[in-house]
Formats: C-alpha cells, structure tokens, sequence
C-alpha cells in the first residue's frame, strides 16, 4: 500500500465516514455535499472531449479521447447508492477509464431515488445499451462497466439483456459493485472497522431509497440472487478492506461455478471505487490501466 493511498484512507476516514451514520438518509443534503467534494477532483487534460446528449429521455455524457476507436463503446453507469451521483462528478475516472482502453465512453445519468426507484434505473441503463445498437453498434464492440451501486446495476442490464433475448456486450468490467441489497455478506460484519468510508447503515438507508418496498432478493435490484448463466467475461476489482468485498467474491463464485468467465482482483487496504483518485494513488492509475487493458482484449477477442 502506498503512502499516498494510506494518507487517503486516513482522510476519508476522519471527514466521510463520521458524517454518515447522520447524513445518509438526508439525500438531497447529502448529494450536495458530494457535489461539492467532486469538484476538487483533477481536470481533464487536452485531447479529452465531453459532450452531453439525450438518448431515449436519459441524460448520458459521451466522454471521447484523441484517436478513440469509434465503432466501439465503454458503456459506463457512476455510483452512488442509486440516490446521488452524475457523469461530471466521475468524469476524473471516465476520462482516464476512455484513455486506457482507446475507446469513447458513454456515461449515462440513470434516474434517482427516491425520486424515481427500482427499475427505474435499470429501464434508462436497458434504454441506452438498446439505443447503441438502434446506431450501429456492434453488441461485441461494447464493453459495460460501472462501480459501486453502479457496478450492480451493470450486472443487473446484462441479466435483463438476457431475458430480453438481447445480444450481449463482449463484457464487463465492475469496480466494487453493490449486488447485495440484503446485505448478508460476510464482510458487511467483518470489515466493519476497518473499511474507511463505508457503513453498513448507510447502505440500508439508500438500498430502501431505491427498492421502496420491493424485496431486497429482486434479481434485478440485487442480481447476485439472479441466474448468472451465460454472461460475458467480467473482470471485477474490490478492495479487501471494504464491506462491500464479499459482494465481489461471492459474483464471482457463482459465474465460475456456473462455468462462466470472471476474473477478481482484490486490492489490499484499497478503499471503495479507490480508482476515482487516479491521479493521486498510485494503485488507482495501476487498477485503471489494468481495466483498459481487459476492454482492448475483448474488443481484440471477442467472446
């Protein structure tokens, strides 16, 4: 673990996580605050266009490196609890996530709850992967990725692609996605203390947010109690200190028990979507170049 990324655990610590045992059922406060957070974030280099656009009613933000492979597509859902969160608040990661797989990102601003909950999401994430197609895009020139509940949602297109009978994205890749809405993982106990940002209350605040009254087993609110058969490839980064790690591990035991393709990697100490602060941590500018690498693999080989 490097100094740098100590240095950031300890920051987050000390000024995120106090507030949210307050604060995480207080949305609309809680969404500024963040907002607000965001902006300290790194620019965008030159070379690096944003263009903000409409597809099928849902606001979506094309993100697009000097010389990107145009015919294909990293299709991208930001995290945030499924109640906060935008693609100007991820474009630090966006950017750099376009940039490393030489491909245009298509970030997609999915309605919130509690305004809009479950599947309101789902149905804008369904909308904009079927909106792809409807413009040429190849389904095997399309990679789909997403962190935290954005990683879970994610998981929960390809399943709902699948029961459409859609053709699916050559695969996936998910930084500590949120597939658990139960909660029932092992490490939402065992890393209570020493995962730096997260509590497990706050995920109860905003899972109730969004499934509003659904059972927490919906297979496409918490697609880790879904049919995982016949997915693409996915590879899926956590932190090993997080409590959200065993929502990774368990995915990825079921797909391979399945006989399916998945790849984990657990990073030590990391702390949750660790990769948005590429650019000060060493070991998010290693994990963002990793998930570039699996994007250009897929594109190159298909599944």
């Amino acid at each position: 673990m490097s100094i740098r990324a100590a240095l950031m655990n300890f920051v987050i610590r000390r000024t995120v996580k106090p507030q949210l045992p307050d604060k995480a059922a207080d949305v609309k406060a809680f969404r500024e605050q963040m907002a607000g957070a965001s902006n300290l974030m790194p620019k965008a280099p030159a070379g690096i266009a944003f263009e903000a656009c409409q597809v099928n009613q849902v606001s979506c933000e094309w993100v697009s490196p000097e010389q990107a492979n145009t015919s294909s597509v990293l299709l991208y859902f930001h995290g945030g609890g499924y109640v906060m969160g935008d693609a100007v608040g991820h474009r630090n990661l966006s950017w750099r996530l376009a940039r490393a797989s030489g491909m245009r990102v298509l970030m997609v601003n999915y309605r919130l709850a509690p305004e809009t909950p479950f599947p309101g999401a789902l149905e804008d994430a369904t909308a904009v992967f079927e909106w792809l197609l409807s413009q040429g895009y190849a389904a095997d020139k399309i990679v789909i990725g997403g962190d935290s509940a954005g990683g879970g949602l994610a998981l929960a297109t390809l399943l709902n692609l699948k029961n459409l009978g859609s053709d699916l994205p050559a695969a996936a890749i998910l930084i500590s996605p949120w597939v658990d809405l139960t909660l029932s993982g092992k490490s939402y106990i065992g890393n209570k203390a020493a995962d730096p940002m997260l509590t497990r209350s706050a995920l109860a605040a905003w899972a109730e947010c969004y499934l509003s009254g659904r059972e927490a087993t919906a297979p496409l609110a918490s697609p880790l109690f879904a049919d995982l058969n016949d997915l693409p490839p996915m590879l899926v980064h956590v932190g090993s200190t997080e409590i959200l790690n065993s929502d990774s591990e368990s995915l990825v035991d079921k797909v391979i028990e399945l006989g399916g393709s998945a790849a984990l990697k657990v990073w030590p100490k990391m702390v949750h979507v660790f990769h948005l602060f590429a650019g000060r941590i060493p070991e998010a500018d290693q994990a963002i170049n990793e998930l570039g690498d699996y994007c250009r693999a897929n594109m190159e080989n298909p599944s």
